[in-house]
């Protein structure tokens, strides 16, 4: 068994104390320079490393940030956990990532676990289930317990006194509506498989707020969706459609196919995609792009800059970031 080389073992053969050698290794000025040399030169052949488990204690922190997501197979959150490793990984931080499977009572236990001590700050998109029972208090809680939070992506109405960050999903959808006004879509509907989620419904308004003459088609049932979405292009005169989210777009874009109508031509569509797939297929879906990245980054830059403020009482913020709109070959 191979022997670990700790700072009783680097005292005993230095002869000198536990306290003497720690102080060393951390540069004190109680410590002569010609003992920390030897101190530093025996540590260094022998191949110690401090115990982060110590180290942290010591400090009374844990050097973790704890991620939950709602749903890793959504390409979007993906990229957003991408966006929070790079910037995290950059830190002295580390970042311990939970699923909450858009369970409510899975999102209570992540937050339970993360608050017995196990992190120093946490970012949180909520679940679908959440967002649906309008359940917060295991949220609040966690600010009861001094334990920095950011909010990201999907903002309850009510404010819950966190740092938040997201996009402007109302402003996002009246730019789509209004580009295909320009390019003389005279019936435009507007298709949604998260009518009950927070950012569908923002979406949804931003719709309606453009519109005299609505047509909303939302099912959470991608089945009873598709359903009446064939039956609306049959009877309609829809030429064009806004999609609030991923599955929305593909069944649109499925659906406008199988009719036997061309995409970009006949019918203009733009909806949610993952960019990377997009460019991969035909024909290229028109999509506003979320920049889910830079959400990442910009969450995890407002929770680091918390967890090192030396400031008490610091006001919450509230970061949106705009979209952009990426014509493809779905609009004209």
């Amino acid at each position: 068994m191979k022997n670990i080389v700790s700072l009783k073992s680097l005292a005993k053969e230095l002869n000198l104390s536990v306290s003497t050698v720690s102080k060393s290794l951390n540069n004190s000025e109680e410590i002569s320079a010609q003992t920390k040399e030897r101190v530093k030169n025996l540590a260094k052949l022998r191949g110690y490393s401090p115990n982060p488990i110590a180290v942290r204690l010591q400090k009374q922190q844990t050097m973790q940030i704890g991620v939950i997501l709602p749903n890793i197979e959504n390409p979007f959150f993906a990229s957003v956990l991408k966006g929070i490793d790079e910037l995290v990984s950059a830190s002295k931080y580390n970042i311990i990532t939970f699923l909450s499977n858009e369970s409510l009572e899975r999102e209570k236990e992540c937050l339970d676990y993360f608050s017995q001590g196990n992190v120093d700050g946490i970012l949180i998109c909520i679940a679908e289930e959440t967002n649906k029972k309008k359940t917060f208090d295991h949220i609040i809680q966690i600010k009861q317990k001094g334990i920095p939070l950011v909010l990201f992506d999907r903002i309850p109405m009510q404010p819950l006194g966190f740092d938040t960050v997201h996009v402007n999903d109302y402003d996002s959808i009246t730019s789509a509506y209004k580009y295909l006004e320009n390019q003389n879509c005279q019936n435009i509907a507007f298709v949604s498989s998260i009518p009950t989620l927070i950012v569908g419904r923002l979406r949804e308004e931003g719709y309606l707020s453009q519109t005299n003459n609505p047509t909303v088609i939302a099912f959470e049932d991608l089945t009873e969706l598709r359903l009446t979405l064939e039956n609306s292009i049959k009877e309609n005169k829809i030429d064009s459609f806004i999609a609030a989210d991923i599955n929305a777009t593909l069944l649109c874009s499925s659906v406008i196919q199988k009719q036997g109508l061309t995409l970009g031509d006949e019918v203009s569509l733009i909806g949610y995609v993952n960019a990377a797939q997009n460019d991969l297929s035909y024909p290229k879906i028109s999509y506003i792009d979320q920049h889910p990245k830079e959400i990442g980054k910009q969450s995890a830059k407002m929770l680091l800059l918390r967890l090192e403020s030396k400031l008490e009482d610091i006001p919450t913020s509230d970061t949106v970031l705009n979209t952009t709109i990426t014509i493809g070959e779905t609009s004209r």
